[in-house]
């Protein structure tokens, strides 16, 4: 289990025992790494946070958060990268949460 599955279904278990009681979402957290930038040693980083639910009998997907930035290969390697997107995304579901 990485980070990721932790820190989807840490904040699955917290939504639905806390925030929605009757109608339970799952929730999915997409991380993608891509070298598409002219400068072969940038890469664009991005994680996504999206709740699932069912809304009148049909699935429903909702985005909640994205991140997106640019990082040097050749100064950070690729885990650092994402460490440093799932701390992001961990700062974002703070402040989400504070709101609710």
């Amino acid at each position: 289990m990485d980070i990721t599955d932790i820190i989807k279904e840490s904040f699955e278990k917290w939504y639905n025992t806390t925030v929605s009681k009757d109608h339970p979402a799952s929730f999915a957290i997409n991380y993608s790494d891509q070298q598409t930038l002219t400068l072969k040693a940038y890469h664009r980083v991005c994680v996504e946070m999206v709740v699932i639910e069912l809304v009148d009998g049909v699935s429903q997907m909702t985005p909640l958060f994205k991140i997106e930035e640019n990082y040097n290969h050749g100064v950070m390697s690729e885990e650092e990268a994402k460490s440093n997107m799932m701390k992001k995304l961990l700062m974002e579901i703070y402040e989400h949460v504070k709101l609710l």
